[in-house]
């Protein structure tokens, strides 16, 4: 069975005409809802961000001053790192840092030893501080590296909704 072939429902030229104003009547008031989208986008993210501003700077204060008290009392982390609390916990987590001075250098000792995984090249070469960090002290020395362990504070809260 063959195809019916579509017709238009269209009669003339004039028809097509005014079918062209009509499209540029619509794109119009399609463009004039996007404007007014955008403002009214525009007003919401104001009121949002004037809502949040100083819950926001109160939440900053309070983590400030968390890690200050947190450092000061450090001495009182020694058997246990984390200090829980009926809404969360504070404390202090090992970070292991990987300090290169003499990048040129150290690329050239990387490339002696054969540590090439330790070696990222997009347009110029750097140093893939994460593989490093998987070699041993001795073989960081012998590239011009070494290892830096610190206690990094950190708290935590559930995600859990409370009122208020």
């Amino acid at each position: 069975m063959a195809k019916k072939k579509e017709k238009s429902n269209f009669n003339s030229w004039e028809q097509v005409g005014n079918a062209l104003l009509e499209i540029t009547q619509i794109n119009n008031r399609v463009k004039a809802a996007e404007v007014q989208m955008e403002q009214d986008k525009l007003v919401i993210m104001n009121a949002y961000e004037q809502k949040v501003r100083d819950d926001l700077a109160h939440k900053a204060q309070l983590e400030k001053d968390m890690r200050l008290y947190t450092e000061e009392h450090m001495d009182e982390f020694t058997e246990l790192k984390t200090k829980k609390f009926t809404y969360g916990s504070v404390g202090f987590r090992k970070k292991t840092d990987i300090i290169t001075r003499n990048v040129k250098a150290i690329l050239e000792a990387l490339k002696q030893h054969k540590m090439m995984d330790c070696i990222t090249t997009k347009i110029t070469e750097s140093i893939n501080k994460t593989k490093l960090a998987e070699y041993d002290d001795a073989a960081l020395l012998k590239v011009g590296a070494k290892r830096k362990e610190s206690e990094k504070y950190f708290y935590e809260v559930p995600e859990e909704k409370l009122e208020g």
